[in-house]
């Protein structure tokens, strides 16, 4: 008899080890976030024409170090850079631009704006037709870190258009501008891909001194993208 009751023990301890936790316990849901889809060295600002003079990119916000890409909600794609540092009141006011080339599924498309966009949105000598459209315009987007979302090839000699103006926050504590981009007004889904695109500084993002535009002459940092991010396809 007491053969039989330590053979049953035994059975009864083989089957709980292999049970996947404690018994009675729900399994765990993997948690879902930001995917960090670049990262770029925290003291190469200038490189491109003096590698001596690192130290002002983060004076001027322009340090990169981190991109990721996540849902704010199931309508809002996030698009985050991560800063060494940013000045005490979130950037630099129209002389530090920032820009990502990426496209959505076969869609290019490109956001490049600043803490405060007033010259260019009172006239923006990338936009053609018109030269300065009304909707670009207004002083209470323009002053709140606006990014112009353009879609198309914006390479130099190539055309791209503006289609919206979208509002991004400049965090100075956590050192990370957030832009967060309707998934309809890139023409997304739940499955699309965002991938990188090259932009006129070479990598997908940079960070650059800027009056209207950037010249790649100047001293900047970019920052390689490499990741993809898929849209979440949600509950079924």
């Amino acid at each position: 008899m007491r053969t039989k009751a330590l053979f049953a023990i035994a059975v009864v301890v083989g089957l709980l080890g292999a049970l996947p936790g404690p018994v009675g316990a729900a399994p765990k849901k993997k948690k879902s976030g930001p995917v960090v889809v670049g990262k770029d060295a925290a003291d190469d600002w200038g490189a491109n024409v003096d590698p001596n003079i690192a130290p002002a990119g983060n004076a001027l916000g322009q340090e990169l170090v981190e991109a990721s890409i996540g849902m704010a909600d199931a309508k809002t794609v996030n698009f985050v850079i991560k800063l060494n540092s940013l000045p005490p009141t979130g950037g630099v006011p129209e002389s530090s631009r920032y820009n990502w080339d990426f496209a959505i599924d076969a869609d290019a498309f490109q956001l490049s704006g600043a803490r405060t966009e007033f010259v260019r949105g009172i006239c923006n000598p990338l936009i053609t037709d018109p030269m300065c459209p009304p909707a670009f315009g207004d002083p209470a987007a323009l002053a709140d870190g606006p990014f112009f979302l353009r879609q198309g090839s914006c390479l130099v000699g190539e055309d791209c258009a503006v289609v919206a103006v979208i509002n991004a926050t400049f965090d100075a504590g956590a050192a990370t501008i957030t832009i967060p981009v309707p998934l309809a007004t890139l023409k997304g889904k739940p499955g699309s891909k965002i991938t990188p695109l090259p932009s006129s500084f070479g990598d997908s993002i940079y960070a650059a001194p800027a009056l209207l535009v950037s010249s790649t002459a100047a001293p900047a940092d970019t920052m390689p993208v490499t990741g993809t991010f898929v849209v979440p396809r949600g509950k079924k």
